[in-house]
């Protein structure tokens, strides 16, 4: 790599950090993306007097490279912190969750029996003794947990109270996951790092990030790239304009597009990629006329109370600027299982189901919706099953960090808006390395 041109595939926020590290360490990245807006998952619209975010809802208190990369590139203005008042409901009834003071929260709430409390104590004591595997970066410890399913565990430690109405909610709501598939480990790892008092976000929208970030970067929107080849001493683009010639690429998309575009890929990868599995969300942004007045940030919807909602999130709670005062704004998220039912149906049903999840926490609704938005995401969060946290450990152990073609994701780690950021600022560190070795004057970074 002699002049630093480097191609990156895909304008999600894995892609765009890899590209804002390269531009910022004197790189000339060029990003293809095949939509006609940057940020992927992470989507915000305006609509009346709605900001909607469409993907991403939030920035979590243990998302820090995240905030970091808010900072860094001068959101400070638009960052704001708001409390987290969770809630679930049973049986008819809301209970709600005040994670400032987990302990007390736990020993106080109704939606749990007495008995199913005392059992949870097995759960405290896993907790306590895997406490350091359950980190961002500690795939090796967290494949040493990875031994049995969320439903397995709860059913042979726990019981069936606590599947029904502490698993089942935590990995659906927070990750579209099923109990039967999803690993114990994120389970067990999302009640540390996810149940947090506070969420973060931007006044102009979640997608204010990977906007920002775009900004100062050469990016096409509306170029698919359709093969990527390794010559052995350049890397060739081709899509819809022809073929281009870079030093090296990052492959920032998910798992289908990156194995269809990349035919070259090692058997490293396609182990990863090849086994990825991705759940269906469906995410309807409600703007209403009238505010309501429950303070909870969210319902997390267990599946024996609703199988099609996993969760009622109240925009206008977890952040200013989502609504006029005196307006409401809420995002009824529909669970992967219920969009495999309703293929045949059109935005509008769907809408009318959204809103039926949302009047049973916050009554009749339908004449109050002023403003809508309906997408349903075909891949919205990969799935990790049991076993999985070990192939992630094994395949970063056989990471080529010096190939030409680097690849940047949220499959090689835990899933999300972070993991996928971090995968993006490390395939662009392999890149910068492997060009420091090859080159022999670095680069002088390129002044913002």
């Amino acid at each position: 790599m002699s002049e630093g041109r480097i191609a990156v595939v895909g304008a999600g926020i894995a892609g765009l950090a890899a590209a804002h590290d390269l531009h910022q360490a004197g790189f000339s990245p060029t990003v293809f993306e095949s939509r006609d807006r940057v940020g992927g998952r992470i989507w915000t619209v305006r609509k009346g007097d709605f900001l909607m975010d469409l993907g991403t809802a939030v920035y979590l208190g243990t998302y820090k490279d995240a905030i970091a990369l808010i900072h860094e590139v001068g959101l400070d203005e638009e960052f704001v912190e708001r409390a987290a008042t969770g809630a679930i409901p049973r049986g008819g009834k809301l209970h709600y969750l005040d994670y400032s003071r987990p302990l007390r929260t736990a020993l106080g709430t109704g939606v749990l029996s007495p008995r199913s409390k005392l059992v949870a104590l097995k759960l405290a004591g896993t907790l306590f003794r895997t406490w350091r595997s359950l980190g961002y970066d500690t795939y090796e410890r967290l494949a040493d947990i990875d031994t049995a399913t969320v439903r397995e565990y709860c059913r042979g430690t726990l019981n069936e109270e606590l599947l029904q109405y502490l698993g089942r909610p935590l990995v659906s709501g927070t990750w579209v996951a099923d109990d039967e598939d999803t690993s114990v480990a994120l389970m067990l790892w999302t009640i540390r790092n996810m149940l947090v008092p506070n969420v973060y976000n931007l006044t102009t929208g979640v997608a204010a990030l990977p906007d920002a970030l775009a900004a100062p970067l050469d990016v096409r929107l509306g170029h698919a790239v359709t093969n990527v080849t390794d010559t052995g001493t350049q890397v060739e683009v081709s899509h819809g304009g022809g073929t281009e010639s870079f030093d090296a690429c990052v492959i920032a998309t998910t798992a289908g597009p990156a194995l269809e575009l990349f035919p070259q890929m090692d058997e490293n990868h396609r182990a990863l990629y090849a086994t990825a599995r991705y759940r269906r969300l469906g995410s309807i942004c409600l703007g209403l006329s009238h505010r309501p007045k429950d303070p909870a940030t969210y319902f997390l919807v267990p599946p024996a109370e609703d199988p099609d909602t996993i969760a009622v999130v109240a925009d206008h709670n977890k952040s200013p600027g989502r609504a006029p005062d005196h307006k409401g704004l809420l995002t009824v998220l529909l669970s992967h299982e219920y969009l495999e039912r309703s293929e045949d149906l059109d935005d509008a049903q769907v809408l009318d189901r959204a809103i039926q999840s949302a009047e049973r926490y916050h009554g009749p609704l339908a004449d109050a919706v002023e403003e809508h938005a309906v997408v349903r995401w075909p891949e919205s969060v990969p799935t990790i099953d049991r076993g999985r946290f070990k192939l992630i450990a094994e395949f970063t152990r056989r990471r080529d960090p010096h190939a030409r073609v680097q690849f940047a994701s949220d499959l090689d780690r835990i899933p999300g808006l972070n993991g996928a950021l971090v995968s993006g600022r490390e395939a662009a560190q392999r890149v910068i390395a492997a060009h420091a070795k090859t080159t022999p004057t670095r680069l002088t970074a390129t002044p913002l």
